[in-house]
């Protein structure tokens, strides 16, 4: 075979290759993409690499012929290299910067939450119920499965978890994909009720297609610039199924990417609608993912006072809990974590809570227990029982802050709840309903004002005993 000949079916190869890979990993064609720089460094060794073989020792001796494949790497090198420049080391005030938070006073400011719309339901014990309910619809269980979503979002200020179903497999894809997906599944995170929601017309776009009608390949046809990480299932306030992808940009060079806007996607009919994050529409409850919150707010807790600060003085450091919980409330979706300090000693210094909308992030200086003592101490209230705690979620009631968490057997069946004091963990209320906690609680204030009310009075005679001696 010929150098030119071969040359052509080895670049023919290559070229087959990247398709390939661009189709099925869908990066976007965007130098600020991680993927893609990793795709043009790919692209540029293979090239060498073909060259080498081709020419072998003449390789060698055409330097400026040869040269021009380098200019990739050598740009992306420069990018990497500027990235550590404008890392925490030298930016690190900036990074704490990234996310405002405006301190507030939890007895005044905390938003008191309907005592019956709490969701006791976590994720978990969500997709135990969803999978129960479908395994039960028969004309749905041999050819669908609930997808691993189970999005939490508010619904007329009511919070669910919402999953579409994906098909069982490959066969069930190949003959039910013209027809699309049928029903989505919607739990209700206050009773546990499971709803499968049958839709006028099916799901056509999802994350369980395989070719162009894929969610992620689609907006990518739609969108090739555009840098957006997994799209999140929600419905509408009249229920219809969108697919919701935040579109980011860095901000520091070509490093931490950060949300401009985001694309809404009609799971029917694929149509799509772009918006910044100023014309966020209203039922849209999640545009910032936990992680990054997470992470911005960390950046805020350690490099405050600078990088060196949180290396070696860790001067007022500070660092999220190891968990987090998601609170309903002004037909919002909120991110709740805990704040301790960097020397983790098993207690709170305050509370974060971060709207998944709009990223506006208030503080609460609370002293308590961190949220994992609290449920230790809620499983050891029945021990006997062996029940798991599920991490808690932070309500106030009667202005003080209480830890509320579901209690679940070795099944993963809720069968109990838990409300933990959280500047007193010793002190635990558990009952079989919500309701009972709440009544418990009451009955116990309301016990105490009147022991209260004998000790004020005992005392007042004993005043006027001494006044009358």
């Amino acid at each position: 075979m010929t150098k030119r000949k071969l040359r052509f079916t080895l670049y023919s190869l290559l070229a087959i290759a990247t398709l390939v890979i661009f189709y099925v990993f869908t990066p976007a064609i965007n130098l600020h993409s991680q993927q893609f720089r990793f795709l043009i460094l790919l692209v540029t060794l293979l090239t060498v690499s073909i060259e080498i073989a081709i020419d072998k020792r003449a390789f060698l001796h055409k330097k400026t012929k040869y040269a021009i494949l380098f200019i990739p790497a050598v740009a992306i090198l420069a990018i990497a290299l500027g990235n550590v420049f404008n890392g925490v080391v030298f930016r690190s005030t900036d990074y704490a910067g990234l996310i405002q938070v405006e301190e507030k006073n939890f007895e005044q400011d905390f938003p008191v939450m309907d005592e019956s719309s709490i969701p006791m339901m976590d994720r978990d014990t969500a997709q135990r119920l969803g999978d129960r309910r479908i395994g039960s619809v028969n004309e749905l269980v041999s050819q669908f499965v609930p997808a691993e979503t189970y999005t939490q979002i508010n619904i007329d200020n009511n919070p669910y978890r919402v999953t579409p179903l994906r098909y069982a497999s490959f066969i069930r894809w190949v003959s039910n994909q013209d027809e699309g997906i049928p029903n989505y599944l919607k739990v209700d995170m206050v009773s546990g009720e499971v709803e499968v929601v049958d839709l006028a017309e099916n799901i056509k776009y999802s994350d369980s297609e395989l070719l162009n009608r894929n969610v992620k390949r689609h907006l990518r046809f739609k969108y090739p610039t555009k840098i957006f990480e997994n799209p999140s299932f929600e419905v509408d306030e009249e229920g219809h199924p969108h697919y919701i992808a935040t579109t980011y940009e860095n901000k520091f060079w070509f490093t931490q990417l950060e949300p401009t806007g985001l694309i809404v996607l009609d799971a029917v009919t694929g149509e799509t609608q772009e918006y910044d994050l100023e014309n966020v529409p209203g039922w849209v409850d999640r545009v910032y993912s936990a992680n990054l919150i997470l992470e911005q707010l960390n950046y805020r807790g350690k490099y405050s006072d600078g990088f060196f600060n949180a290396v070696f003085g860790k001067r007022g450091v500070t660092q999220t809990t190891e968990g987090y919980n998601y609170i309903p409330m002004n037909n919002d979706i909120y991110l709740y974590t805990g704040v301790t300090s960097v020397n983790s000693d098993a207690s709170n210094i305050g509370f974060y809570l971060v709207n998944m909308r709009t990223k506006e992030a208030e503080f609460y200086p609370v002293t308590s227990a961190d949220e994992f003592s609290a449920m230790d101490s809620a499983e050891g209230s029945l021990q006997q029982m062996r029940f798991e705690s599920t991490f808690p979620l932070l309500i106030s009631l009667n202005h003080r802050p209480y830890y509320i968490s579901s209690l679940k057997d070795d099944s993963g069946l809720v069968r109990s709840y838990a409300l933990v004091d959280a500047q007193d963990y010793q002190k635990v209320i558990t009952s079989e309903t919500v309701d009972g906690l709440i009544a418990e609680l009451n009955g116990r204030n309301a016990s105490n004002g009147k022991d209260m009310n004998v000790e004020v009075s005992n005392r007042r005679k004993l005043d006027s005993n001494h006044r009358a001696g």
